[in-house]
């Protein structure tokens, strides 16, 4: 009867196969790449990022390879959940044939003698917290009347507008705004913030924006003479001389090791320097120092601690740090590292799960830990005991959270290690 039934229905058929998994497209931007793992983690509108591997049989489009995608790129992936993405698009908005400029161009007219208007389109936020020098905000989907009006009244004056890069839909907008408008002067720098990371040049924060984030989740730095920053200073700032930053890259190099901040291993913590002006020496050789490094969240303070001052905001004296105490905010379902450091590891209702590559634990294994690299995580999930708590590990924390994002949507107890770590020839594992 059953079997009639579904037959009428069309769907006896489906019984005669066994079921297999339905393609998907996702599209959302990239939060982290491992290279190592050939896995993306993208974070989705209206839900939880999602994982997706990648390996020589995906294809590209608008893109060469996963050497052309970065963080907070827009991309759209064709994948089988289980299985690496058979495509991935990266998804770039053009902008009107002559329009476009590229960075060396960008550099041309900041140093140039023209007058232009260089506008930010990007939300305030990311305005405020970091922006390209001498730039004003102007966001494309405010009230159109309200953004025209803050243009200037010279219809053939050059305006450049930029916002996050060529995955950013706001430059095109502003664009097409001022165009409207009448404005005969227009460019736009495609590569935008992006682009202007990559060419390691300052961006500056807004000293009020600063000013509500001094606490340990930020680090303030202070680049000036040591003996004058005593004498007044940002309050929470550490002092840190731009001949410190040179020593130390000098001795990476030396000694063949990985160029680390002292007292912040997290290489996405928001840094601000700063020095008497914006464009001081000091602040402007710690900021090329510290970009080389890999941090990537660094900032000038903008104006400088003269115009901090000028501003009216808060200035301490005598009570100048000398060592970075920053507290790295908890990712979601990261464990505290101190929570982690008092966890007995060899319980036998947790597991260690080492999600690092087959070569780096040939080099250092951790004593205890299963081992499953980051990239088989979703075709081993046997291996694994459901009833335990599991704590993922790798060497930054990076493949351990998405190691966390596969194991949390299959059902399981997990939480992850988001530090860098060491492990001793014994087996230990200590956070750095």
């Amino acid at each position: 009867m059953r079997w009639s039934v579904l037959a009428r229905l069309g769907l006896a058929v489906l019984l005669l196969f066994p079921i297999t998994s339905v393609a998907e497209t996702v599209k959302g931007r990239i939060m982290e790449i491992s290279r190592l793992a050939n896995t993306i983690q993208i974070r989705v509108p209206d839900q939880e990022p999602v994982v997706v591997r990648f390996n020589e049989s995906t294809t590209f489009a608008e893109a060469e390879g996963i050497g052309d995608l970065g963080g907070n790129d827009l991309i759209e992936v064709e994948y089988t959940p289980g299985s690496p993405a058979t495509q991935i698009r990266k998804i770039v908005f053009g902008l009107p044939p002559g329009i476009e400029i590229d960075i060396q161009e960008m550099l041309g007219i900041l140093t140039g003698d023209e007058a232009y208007t260089l506008v930010d389109t990007r939300p305030r936020g990311p305005y405020l917290s970091g922006t390209i020098p001498s730039a004003m905000h102007l966001f494309p989907r405010m009230d159109e009347e309200e953004f025209i009006a803050a243009l200037p009244e010279d219809k053939d004056h050059l305006l450049i507008f930029f916002c996050g890069g060529a995955t950013c839909p706001y430059t095109g907008e502003a664009v097409d705004l001022a165009q409207g408008a009448g404005y005969t002067n227009v460019k736009g720098y495609q590569g935008g913030i992006p682009d202007w990371r990559r060419a390691q040049l300052p961006l500056h924060a807004d000293p009020n924006w600063v000013a509500e984030r001094l606490n340990p989740g930020h680090v303030i730095i202070d680049t000036r003479n040591p003996v004058i920053s005593a004498t007044g200073h940002l309050p929470g700032a550490v002092a840190m001389p731009a001949s410190n930053f040179e020593a130390l890259t000098d001795r990476f190099i030396r000694e063949d090791r990985e160029a680390r901040l002292p007292g912040v291993s997290d290489r996405r913590a928001p840094v601000i320097l700063y020095s008497d002006q914006h464009h001081s020496d000091d602040v402007l050789i710690a900021f090329r120092e510290l970009t080389s490094w890999g941090y990537g969240r660094v900032a000038v303070l903008k104006d400088g601690f003269e115009g901090w001052k000028d501003e009216g905001l808060p200035v301490e004296s005598d009570q100048l740090a000398y060592a970075i105490e920053y507290e790295r905010q908890l990712a979601p379902g990261a464990i505290a590292p101190e929570e982690f450091a008092a966890t007995d590891l060899t319980r036998d209702d947790l597991i260690i799960l080492d999600v690092r590559s087959d070569q780096e634990v040939a080099e250092a294994e951790i004593a205890g830990a299963i081992h499953i690299p980051l990239e088989a995580i979703e075709d081993s999930l046997e291996q694994l005991d459901q009833s335990k708590e599991i704590i993922a590990v790798c060497a930054t924390g990076i493949r351990a959270e998405m190691a966390r994002r596969v194991l949390d949507g299959a059902g399981f107890n997990v939480r992850f290690l988001n530090e860098h770590i060491e492990v001793d020839e014994d087996g230990s594992l200590s956070v750095l």
